[in-house]
């Protein structure tokens, strides 16, 4: 492990074609480690050695670094492609890369010590309210709390806590904290029915010490209001922690849509529909419909998932506000295009038959893994859309987030 100083020369990031070209690259040993990884319950090693032998996990890393600095399109661009190999995979990638980005964002003294000790440095972010805070007789903060959806914490070495700060206050806040996993315990937990290689586990910790610059308030950080110095003036990190987890939330259905469509084709020449006369489904009608609504229902989903993500880099480049209802309407899309993705992963199972359903097939574990996608807090449909019709019309927000 090299340590990289804060006077480090930048690197010069490749391009989004290269890195997308880097993460296709990776999907045939993706695909060969999917099972194994829903058995183990966690990434392969192969499949983390592999990622940071081509650069994935830097997405976010601030370039004094050696990070790309890369921005939003950009990194779903990257983790969709890894999404046609492996949905768990993908998701791990995006939610540490989130994890490294939300670290940039703390004081640059804080990412000297964690990012410039180890810029390949994985950490985990879990933003349910799990933990209560006092305030510490020092300088800083007492953490405990209970937190999960921990995803890929098997391979972390430090983790972003959510907590109440001083919650029998007149104004108790919402704070999160920075601290290592040395010291908490990790419950084996995540016995799912998708998405079971992210181990999302739960995660405990009692009385831990948080000093005070590794602290920052989620009202700030809401609001676009970092404690970095070194980092403000880049794009990337003039994004509302808001719309960085929308985006996130994008991420891992346009790959496993595609992934889906693409077993589903490889699968029709040659074989019959059960008692019928077709015996080359790829010559079936029914397919043709099946296929072609599938496949559009993906376009119109990436429509939506891409322009989020140019939103969002649009403002981030100029610096410009959000108009009002803005990001009820960035969440409704994504919300939207979850629902388009998942229907097209349904589309495409039903039509499978009933051989999909064997364990040996990637299309039963594909599907429920776009279940469980589908399922999260960020990207459920029913919230999502409820946001963005409240703003349209003309009510205040019902999120916390908004």
């Amino acid at each position: 492990m090299s340590t990289i100083t804060a006077d480090s020369p930048q690197t010069t990031s490749p391009t989004r074609e290269e890195l997308v070209a880097r993460a296709a690259a990776l999907v045939p040993l993706l695909k060969q480690n999917a099972e194994p990884c829903e058995n183990e319950g966690r990434l392969p090693k192969e499949n983390v050695d592999a990622l940071v032998d081509a650069g994935l996990l830097k997405l976010t890393l601030p370039r004094r670094f050696g990070g790309y600095e890369a921005d939003t399109h950009t990194k779903v661009a990257v983790y969709s492609e890894l999404g046609k190999g492996c949905s768990s995979t993908a998701w791990v990638s995006g939610l540490w890369s989130d994890g490294t980005l939300f670290t940039s964002l703390f004081p640059d003294e804080v990412q000297d010590e964690i990012l410039g000790a180890d810029p390949d440095v994985r950490i985990t972010v879990s933003f349910p309210l799990g933990g209560t805070v006092a305030i510490s007789d020092g300088d800083g903060y007492r953490l405990s709390g209970r937190w999960p959806f921990n995803t890929g914490c098997a391979h972390a070495t430090w983790a972003i806590r959510s907590a109440v700060i001083d919650p029998e206050s007149d104004a108790p806040g919402f704070g999160m904290f920075l601290v290592p996993y040395e010291g908490m315990t990790i419950l084996d937990d995540w016995q799912t029915s998708g998405l079971c290689g992210t181990g999302s586990n739960t995660v405990i910790g009692e009385d831990i010490y948080v000093p005070a610059e590794r602290m920052i308030h989620f009202g700030d950080a809401k609001e676009g209001r970092f404690k970095t110095v070194r980092n403000a003036d880049s794009p990337l990190y003039r994004t509302p922690i808001v719309s960085t987890i929308l985006t996130t939330g994008s991420l891992g259905f346009p790959g496993v849509a595609k992934a889906a469509l693409e077993v589903f084709m490889e699968r029709l020449p040659g074989r019959p529909i059960t008692y019928t006369t077709y015996g080359d489904q790829s010559r079936a009608p029914i397919r043709h419909h099946q296929a072609a609504e599938a496949a559009m229902r993906i376009r119109a989903a990436d429509h939506l998932t891409f322009e989020v993500a140019d939103i969002v880099d649009r403002h981030a480049a100029e610096g410009s506000a959000y108009a009002a209802g803005e990001q009820a309407q960035l969440w409704g899309q994504v919300a939207y295009a979850t629902q388009l993705y998942s229907e097209a992963v349904e589309i495409l199972r039903a039509a499978s038959g009933a051989s999909a359903i064997h364990r040996s097939s990637p299309m039963q574990r594909i599907a429920r893994d776009a279940a469980a996608l589908k399922v999260h807090a960020i990207m459920s449909p029913t919230s999502g859309l409820e946001f963005y019709g409240r703003a349209l019309c003309g009510l205040e927000p019902n999120s916390p987030l908004l």
